[in-house]
């Protein structure tokens, strides 16, 4: 099976959700392997947590009661499933986790964020897990806006925004306060549910399509209130560097300078912005107040 997404052709025994279909090529970008056993010399790695070990070019992750998954030379993904697996969990690593280290082993800049279109431009919301990113972002597709990625927020070789699944991952006090019907889950022992969207890229031509970056928000909580400010000058690398996707393997990676470089050459003219949310409940009325703090700052940059 062949999928496309990220700008990558991907070649993969295991079935990948609302992925667009792919191509079929004799030199895919990426090859999805299933495999009864991975053996990983381990010692030639740095842990960097307590079921995953790394290094520049090679990624070893365990996740309990599901598989063994290796990543390596930006184009290899091996995985052995345990007979319980469950494959809605392995789906959603492979189309976000794994392929943002599968771009990051490419070089390519990749951003803890969701990403959005509209007339042309695109804007990334940054921030760590729970922070409100898909929140966020679902209020703005509600005001016209439209998915480009979630979660992973990643860049091709000219620093242009690429698209990812069609898919969106909401927890359900999300889907109380937007007032959205009942929702399904991805993953058996997960609550977060899954939204998918039906005006989405439906070809590899609009798959592979790319959107110029117009901002970068990044979400901080806690606030007294919502606000937001920008970063200016030389502010803005510390607060990217903490949203670049799983900030905590750069050392490992090897990735430190790569970023330097990819900041200088896409980001440097784009504004980033620190977006913060106050210490309110989740409400369709903080919501809005949110979305318009974005909008309003797009268009004082326009």
């Amino acid at each position: 099976m062949y999928f496309s997404i990220y700008n990558l052709t991907i070649k993969s025994d295991i079935l990948l959700l609302n992925a667009i279909t792919g191509l079929k090529t004799d030199n895919p970008d990426v090859v999805v392997k299933g495999v009864d056993n991975i053996v990983v010399d381990l010692s030639e790695m740095q842990q960097v947590g307590i079921y995953c070990w790394c290094a520049p070019q090679a990624f070893y992750l365990s996740i309990p009661n599901v598989a063994n998954c290796y990543i390596y030379e930006g184009q290899c993904i091996d995985i052995a499933l345990t007979e319980s697996a469950d494959l809605g969990l392995v789906t959603a690593y492979i189309q976000g986790y794994f392929l943002a280290i599968i771009l990051q082993q490419r070089n390519r800049m990749v951003l803890h964020g969701t990403t959005l279109h509209k007339g042309g431009q695109a804007i990334a919301i940054c921030g760590a897990s729970g922070m409100g990113k898909s929140t966020l972002a679902m209020a703005l597709i509600g005001k016209g806006w439209q998915l480009i990625a979630d979660d992973v927020c990643a860049f091709d070789e000219q620093g242009q925004v690429v698209s990812g699944c069609s898919e969106i991952k909401i927890w359900p006090d999300v889907i109380n306060a937007l007032s959205l019907d009942e929702l399904p889950v991805f993953s058996s022992g997960l609550e977060k549910r899954q939204l998918t969207f039906a005006n989405q890229p439906c070809s590899v031509d609009e798959a592979t399509l790319s959107y110029p970056l117009a901002a970068i928000y990044c979400l901080q909580t806690g606030a007294e209130q919502n606000a937001i400010d920008e970063y200016k000058g030389m502010q803005k690398f510390a607060p990217l560097k903490m949203n670049v996707y799983r900030t905590q393997f750069m050392a490992a990676m090897k990735t430190e300078i790569d970023f330097m470089k990819n900041c200088s050459a896409f980001i440097s003219n784009i504004p980033v912005f620190k977006l913060s949310r106050d210490k309110c409940k989740l409400s369709q009325q903080g919501l809005e107040s949110l979305s318009s703090l974005v909008i309003n700052s797009l268009q004082s940059k326009a």
